[in-house]
């Protein structure tokens, strides 16, 4: 009986998350922005051109950072690289209508 239950809420657990993300997308291309998928590719290829990408990460959902009295719509994520036996860890934000690498920082 208990496995049936937790089968259950495992099962409605996977679609709510599916669900959500599917929400977001939608939500995401009817504002104009790129899905947070596209953008990490896009960012990933832009700087495999100087480093050698391991890994990377993404958050889901965009949101609004200013800087400078400038507003803009952004995914912020990391990057590992890998260089040798050395590992590196970078976080990047994204403008999220085109993709665009706005920064890039190693972390300490």
């Amino acid at each position: 009986m208990n496995t049936k239950i937790g089968s259950i809420i495992l099962a409605a657990a996977a679609a709510g998350f599916a669900a959500g993300i599917a929400a977001q997308k939608i939500i995401s291309e009817k504002r104009g922005l790129l899905s947070s998928e596209k953008v990490l590719s896009l960012v990933k290829k832009t700087v495999k051109e100087k480093l050698p990408v391991d890994g990377a990460w993404i958050f889901l959902s965009p949101h609004k950072v200013t800087k400078d009295a400038l507003t803009a719509e952004v995914y912020q994520g990391g990057l590992t690289v890998r260089s040798g036996d050395s590992v590196s860890h970078y976080d990047f934000i994204a403008d999220a209508p085109t993709g665009t690498l706005l920064e890039l920082k190693k972390q300490p």
